[in-house]
C-alpha cells in the first residue's frame, strides 16, 4: 500500500516538476503534427475531466439496473493456472525462452475436462492478452463462458501466452527486474521476439507444423508487428483472429486519449526512468486484495471498479457480469515497461503504426534512418478474421476501418453493435456474439 502510494505521488509530483523539460530525451517530437495551440496542461486535464464525467454519466445510464448483493468469490486468490485447475481442467506451466534472452511464463490446457483419454493430436491455438493484461483473461469467467476453457473442451490444445515483463514473465537469461536494460523495450520486441519464441516453442512442444493464433488488443499490436516483418512467423500461423484489433490509435476516443501528448507522456515516462521505476502498472497483490474483496464486492462501491475500468478500456453493464469483478480486479492486471507506455503514445500522435521513436539521431543508429520504419501490414499472407466493437473506446471502429484494407487476406470481419473493448474476453455472452464463430474459423483453418 505504501508503496502504491509513493509511486502515485511520485509520477504527480515529479512530472509537474519536468514538464517543460526533456532530461533524458536527446529530440523533441515533430512540431509540425501539431500547432502550438494543440496543447496546454490546463487544457488537457480539463478534457480528460470532462470527457470522464461523460464517460461516468453514460456508465451510470447502462448500469442502473437493480444488482443483487456481491458476495465473496473465491476465484480472488487464484493465479492464472489456480483458476485453470480449479475449474477441472488439466494445466501445465513452462518457461520459454526468446532469443533476446526472456523467459516467458506459459500456462497450457492440453486438453478439456472429459477427454483427457483421446490419444488423437488437437490442433494447438495460442490465446495473448492485450496490454497491462495477463493470461489470466481468458479464464476469469465460468468454464462454458472462458474462451480458453471453450477451446479445450472443443478439442483444442490450448496455450495462454505471457509477454515480457508481466506478472509471469519477469525473468531473463542474464537481467534481473532491478535493471533498467530488463526494461527497455516496447511491443516492437514482443512481436519481433515473444511472438515467434512461443509460437516455435508450442510447435517443438506438439510437433505441429502451424498453430491458430487469437489475440486481444495488444495481443493483435503485436501480431500484425511480426507478422508484417517476418514471412517465417507467417508460415507457422493458419488463422489470426483479431479481437478489438489495434494497428492505429487515430480516433481513440478513450479519456485516456490525453496522454497520447509528447508533452505529457514524455515527463512520465523520464521521471518514472529517473526514479527508476521502470515497471509501469504492475499487480500489487496487497492492493489488489484490498479492491477485490473490499471495494469490487460490494453491491454499492463496486461502481466504482466499473468506473475505473470503464475509463480504462470500457465497461458495459448488458454483457459483463458485476460479481466477476474482483476477479478481473484480483490477477488481471500485470504490468509493462514505460518505454510500452511511450510507443502508445507515439502511435496516437503521429497517426500511425511505427516502430518506436528513438529521435532522429536514435533512429539512424537502430534503423539506419531518420524516421522509425512504418510496419506494413500489407504483407502479411496469414488469413486474418477481425471482430471489432461499435463502442469500443481503445480499438475504435473508424480505426479499424482503415486497417480492413489493408489486409489482403481477410477472410472475415465481424462488428458487434454492442460491445466494447473488453467485451471480447470477459462478456458472459461473448460465446454467442463471438466465440461460436471463431470455433468455426478455426475448423475450417485445421482442414485447410
Amino acid at each position: 500500500m505504501i508503496m502504491a502510494v509513493q509511486y502515485i505521488l511520485s509520477i504527480l509530483i515529479l512530472s509537474i516538476a519536468y514538464t517543460n523539460c526533456t532530461l533524458f530525451r536527446p529530440y523533441k517530437p515533430d512540431q509540425n503534427l501539431r500547432t502550438s495551440a494543440d496543447f496546454t496542461w490546463r487544457d488537457t486535464w480539463v478534457e480528460f475531466v470532462n470527457s470522464s464525467l461523460k464517460f461516468h454519466q453514460k456508465l451510470g445510464k447502462l448500469c442502473d439496473s437493480p444488482r443483487g448483493k456481491l458476495t465473496y468469490e473465491p476465484d480472488t486468490k487464484y493465479n492464472a493456472s489456480g483458476l485453470i485447475s480449479s475449474k477441472g481442467y488439466p494445466v501445465q506451466e513452462f518457461e520459454v525462452p526468446t532469443k533476446d534472452g526472456f523467459l516467458l511464463g506459459m500456462q497450457r490446457i492440453p486438453h478439456g475436462k472429459h477427454d483427457g483419454d483421446t490419444t488423437e493430436p488437437r490442433p494447438a491455438v495460442l490465446l495473448q492478452h492485450g496490454l497491462l493484461g495477463t493470461s489470466t483473461h481468458w479464464v476469469n469467467n465460468l468454464a462454458n463462458e472462458s474462451l480458453a476453457f471453450i477451446l479445450a473442451d472443443a478439442g483444442y490444445d490450448v496455450w495462454l501466452g505471457n509477454v515480457r515483463g508481466n506478472t509471469y514473465s519477469k525473468k531473463h537469461q542474464s537481467l534481473k527486474p532491478s535493471q533498467r536494460e530488463f526494461w527497455y523495450w516496447s511491443w516492437d520486441e514482443m512481436g519481433k521476439y515473444d511472438l515467434p519464441g512461443m509460437v516455435d516453442f508450442i510447435l517443438n512442444t506438439t510437433g505441429h507444423k502451424q498453430i491458430s493464433y487469437i489475440g486481444h488488443s495488444q495481443g493483435t499490436t503485436m501480431a500484425f508487428a511480426g507478422l508484417s516483418i517476418s514471412k517465417d512467423l507467417q508460415s507457422k500461423i493458419n488463422l489470426f483472429v483479431g479481437l478489438g484489433p489495434v494497428a492505429n490509435t487515430t480516433y481513440m476516443p478513450s479519456p485516456v486519449r490525453q496522454i497520447a501528448y509528447p508533452d505529457v507522456y514524455i515527463p512520465i515516462v523520464e521521471t518514472l526512468d529517473l526514479l527508476h521505476l521502470y515497471d509501469f502498472m504492475p499487480n500489487f497483490p496487497i492492493m489488489a486484495d484490498i479492491f477485490a474483496n473490499t471495494v469490487c464486492d460490494n453491491d454499492i462501491t463496486v461502481t466504482l471498479c466499473e468506473d475505473i475500468f470503464y475509463l480504462m478500456a470500457g465497461y458495459s453493464c448488458q454483457h459483463m457480469n458485476a460479481s466477476r469483478i474482483p476477479v478481473y480486479t484480483a490477477d488481471g492486471l500485470g504490468g509493462t515497461s514505460i518505454w510500452t507506455v511511450e510507443h502508445w503514445g507515439q502511435m496516437t500522435y503521429a497517426k500511425n503504426f511505427a516502430m518506436f521513436d528513438y529521435g532522429p539521431h536514435g533512429n539512424l543508429a537502430h534503423y539506419g534512418q531518420i524516421k522509425p520504419p512504418v510496419y506494413n501490414v500489407s504483407e502479411i499472407d496469414t488469413p486474418v478474421a477481425l471482430f471489432y466493437g461499435s463502442v469500443d473506446i481503445l480499438a475504435d471502429p473508424e480505426d479499424v476501418q482503415i486497417l480492413i484494407p489493408q489486409l489482403k487476406n481477410l477472410v472475415y470481419q465481424h462488428e458487434i453493435d454492442t460491445y466494447g473493448h473488453l467485451d471480447f474476453i470477459w462478456a458472459f455472452d461473448a460465446v454467442d456474439y463471438v466465440y461460436k464463430d471463431i470455433l468455426k474459423l478455426l475448423k475450417g483453418a485445421a482442414n485447410e
